[in-house]
């Protein structure tokens, strides 16, 4: 930097001399002249100057400056001793040696200003180089087409000016690099792909896998790729630059120039080419691979919708079917795999089971197996069979995969020499995966579709037994057959049996569904059999195989009919258990979680719905009870006849109770007198009271206790009259028995209930008082008749023509009313028509 200024402070020196130089000169070459010798002075001082600056080139300089003091010796008219003379030429030659000067000065400058011209333009070119290189690095990249090897490695080696460009791209397995065609001046080469290093390599190969570019001065550097170079074949400079795709080396390109090396500019424009191309691949991978993937979803979207509501079969066979849109296949079948290490074809032509070995070993193991060339003695599971005998065929078999593991596999086929290879393991995967899934969802669906089938018939059970909770005239029995029917078709059992506690604490069948007949009416206690357990835990059991749980498959013998799982839940009523509710199957099965939430639900419900029902059904009986006792309290008092009051009471009691047979018997010195019957005629009616039911009166009598039997009758002993229920009550007024009401009931399950009992003992005690009153009624009356006959009789007898005038009268009236028939019902209008005509004079 000192040194460029001292030569320029030089310049500017030699400048300045030669600028003082000529104005000094030319000062003294003017001294003494006039007008027309300054004009002619100034000529020679040009020349003179000139001169000086041609002082490079004498042959000019000599006559120039030679000129320039002719001409002043002229102008001095050759007159040496003029004064000025000398100052003349002294001022001559100052000219000459300002020009010389200057002509240095300006040789200099020029040098100078030429050097720095020549430094812009190289600065200007290699501006010019750095521009198209960024041009190259930085121009889009164009989106809509995905780069392939022959663009890239051709666009590379036109930005660096590379003569020979190839590039190399790592195989599908990762261990080598592959050669990709067509390149750049490699016609006779012939590349070939080369292993991956593993420890020792040559320069090339190591430069690449530490992701560094490689440089070398001639083409031996190819030696590592080529094993064979031509011998006019030369390179002045070779490199090659990694292309790194994501997070590792997708490869490398190899550019080379036979004339001239590269430079650093365009080393690093060649890795930043390769790096961006490296980056445009694993893009287009990307891309490819989302699209791929997007398309492997669409088949999957497409494959569970067509696989909705359809059995695994028929869900596998829609894979097959869609599956050569992810490979090329011939002929597929699927097999799933078994207990027992075996596994059966699903194709609808053999279902039977065979052992897994050799290539499904592996694939149960979760590999998929290649099998090419694989002839029928070898087994083929594919179902394609050889175009002719001792022909091979090519096999994939694919793993299913599902949630839980490797379920089967898909078993493709191809014919021809085209076998599978490892590029289509991915495809086999994904296909494999698709079936998994398919069948995983369809499962799925068919769970849920019965779950909410189930749930619907839930939920429409629920719905009738709620609708009973306030609808409860239904009656309890027909309650608990729907909660027993619900309870089985809702859970899917085949046989269901429906509890109810007993006064003694047990539980005691009352219903049941897919059972015996001899099953309703069977007695279970603490600890026996499955519902023993649920009696003692109070808690839902679930058997899932009958067999394997002894203690609770007795009673009843469910192995005995055919039952083979069974789930048992209680009916609790405020803690204490009303009942159990239990659902069988005729195969072993795991009882899920909702099957007991809905059993505990049902019976839950039903046991609130049965308890209503049962609460109103007895409401609704006290209501006719009570009716009923009204009606034949009001009947029997709104007459004092003796007669119609001991029918009225009677006729109520025996519809009160729904008795067949009714007898009401007083006491009459010491013993029973019937007085009334319903349902039969009195004869009988009297037969069946006093000499059948003598005895049950006579206690009644002597007790004043009622009493209810329930009469167990032998078929070949006791008469068929022989009454199956017995209701006797006693009729007693202030502590004194007046008599008996006799009820009785001939048919099986019409036993006299506690109510019955209690409701005809009422009505007994009120018919009491009205039976005492009609009594005394009679009396009075009786005596009142009696006055009045004697009275009458006292008339008749005044006249002997008049004598049993009353009697005759009333005898010829009774037998024109018999022939009459008049009021052949009415008892009472025969005792007018008597007491008419015997007191018919008195009035």
């Amino acid at each position: 930097m000192n040194s460029e200024r001292a030569t320029f402070a030089l310049r500017i020196a030699f400048s300045a001399a030669a600028a003082v130089l000529i104005l000094a000169g030319a000062s003294l070459n003017a001294t003494g002249r006039d007008t027309t010798g300054i004009e002619l002075a100034g000529a020679a001082g040009l020349l003179a100057l000139a001169a000086g600056a041609s002082v490079r080139h004498w042959r000019f300089a000599a006559p120039l400056g030679l000129a320039s003091v002719v001409l002043t010796l002229v102008l001095a008219q050759f007159n040496l001793q003029q004064s000025d003379l000398l100052l003349q030429l002294a001022g001559l030659a100052l000219l000459g040696i300002g020009g010389g000067l200057g002509e240095i000065a300006y040789r200099s400058f020029g040098r100078a200003i030429h050097a720095q011209f020549e430094q812009l333009r190289g600065l200007s070119g290699q501006l010019a180089e750095k521009h198209r290189a960024f041009l190259a690095a930085t121009s889009d990249v164009d989106a809509a087409h995905a780069p392939d090897t022959t663009a890239v490695t051709a666009g590379i080696a036109g930005n660096v000016g590379a003569d020979f460009a190839c590039c190399y791209l790592t195989s599908a397995d990762g261990r080598r690099f592959v050669p990709q065609p067509p390149g750049i001046g490699v016609e006779r080469l012939r590349p070939q792909a080369v292993n991956r290093p593993h420890g020792s390599a040559g320069p090339l190969l190591t430069a690449i896998e530490q992701r560094t570019p490689f440089a070398a001065a001639d083409e031996n550097g190819l030696l590592e790729l080529i094993s064979y170079l031509p011998e006019d074949f030369h390179l002045q400079s070779l490199i090659a630059v990694p292309m790194p795709i994501g997070d590792h080396i997708g490869g490398f390109v190899v550019l080379g120039r036979t004339a001239g090396p590269f430079t650093d500019d365009d080393k690093r424009l060649a890795a930043t080419l390769s790096a961006r191309a490296g980056g445009q691949m694993a893009s287009a991978h990307l891309v490819a691979l989302t699209r791929q993937e997007s398309a492997r979803y669409s088949l999957m979207n497409e494959l569970v919708k067509e696989a909705s509501g359809k059995t695994m079969n028929e869900v596998l066979a829609l894979v097959l079917g869609r599956g050569s849109e992810v490979i090329r296949y011939d002929a597929g079948r699927a097999l799933m795999f078994q207990g027992g290490n075996t596994y059966a074809v699903l194709d609808g032509a053999n279902s039977a089971s065979e052992p897994v070995d050799g290539a499904l070993t592996r694939v149960r193991e979760g590999e998929t197996m290649l099998r090419n060339l694989v002839t029928e003695d070898e087994g083929i599971y594919s179902g394609l069979h050889p175009a002719q005998f001792g022909g091979t065929i090519n096999e994939a078999l694919t793993p299913i995969r599902s949630k839980s593991g490797v379920i089967g596999a898909l078993c493709l086929g191809r014919r021809g020499a085209s076998g599978f290879s490892q590029q289509d393991i991915s495809a086999l995967e994904d296909l494999g995966s698709m079936a998994g899934v398919a069948v995983e969802n369809s499962r799925i669906l068919q769970v849920v579709t019965g779950q909410a089938s189930r749930l619907d018939t839930a939920l429409d059970a629920l719905g009738e037994v709620s609708q009973a909770l306030t609808t409860v005239t239904e009656g309890p029995r027909v309650l608990e057959q729907k909660t027993l029917e619900t309870a089985v078709r809702v859970t899917m059992g085949t046989a269901g049996l429906l509890t109810r506690a007993s006064e003694e604490g047990n539980q005691v069948a009352i219903m049941s569904v897919g059972f015996s007949a001899g099953v309703e009416g069977m007695e279970f206690q603490n600890g026996q059999g499955l519902i023993g357990a649920v009696m003692l835990s109070l808690s839902a059991i679930a058997v899932p195989d009958v067999a394997a749980s002894f203690d609770l498959s007795s009673p009843p013998d469910l192995l005995g009919s055919g039952l083979h799982s069974a789930i048992c839940t209680p009916m609790l009523e405020d803690g204490r258990l009303w009942g159990t509710l239990s659902v069988f199957d005729t195969k072993k099965r795991e009882w899920e979680t909702d099957d007991q939430r809905v059993l505990a639900t049902l019976g839950n419900q039903g046991v609130v719905a049965v308890r209503n029902a049962e609460l109103y059904e007895r409401n609704q009986r006290s209501i006719w009870e009570l009716k009923n006792l009204q009606e034949a309290l009001q009947a029997a008092t709104s007459t004092l006849d003796l007669n119609q009051v001991l029918q009225q009471v009677l006729a109520g009691a025996a519809k009160a109770s729904s008795a067949q047979i009714g007898c009401l018997a007083l006491e009459d010195s010491g013993r029973l007198v019937m007085k009334g019957g319903f349902g039969t005629d009195h004869t009988t009616a009297e037969r069946l009271a006093l000499v059948l039911g003598g005895d049950i009166c006579r206690r009644v009598m002597a007790s004043g206790e009622a009493v209810m039997e329930a009469m167990v009758q032998d078929a070949g002993a006791d008469s068929p009259l022989k009454p199956r229920a017995v209701l006797c009550v006693p009729i007693r007024l202030r502590g004194t028995p007046l008599g008996v009401l006799f009820l009785a009931n001939y048919q099986v399950g019409h036993a006299f209930t506690s109510d019955h009992r209690d409701l005809v003992t009422e009505l007994a005690a009120q018919a009491a008082v009205a039976i005492d009153n009609a009594r005394l009624f009679k009396d009075r009356e009786e005596v009142i008749l009696a006055a009045l006959e004697a009275l009458a009789n006292a008339v008749d007898a005044r006249d002997p023509y008049t004598a049993g005038h009353s009697e005759r009268v009333t005898q010829y009236a009774l037998m024109i009313a018999r022939q009459m028939h008049y009021s052949p019902n009415d008892q009472q209008a025969w005792v007018r028509l008597e007491r008419g005509g015997r007191l018919h004079d008195i009035g």
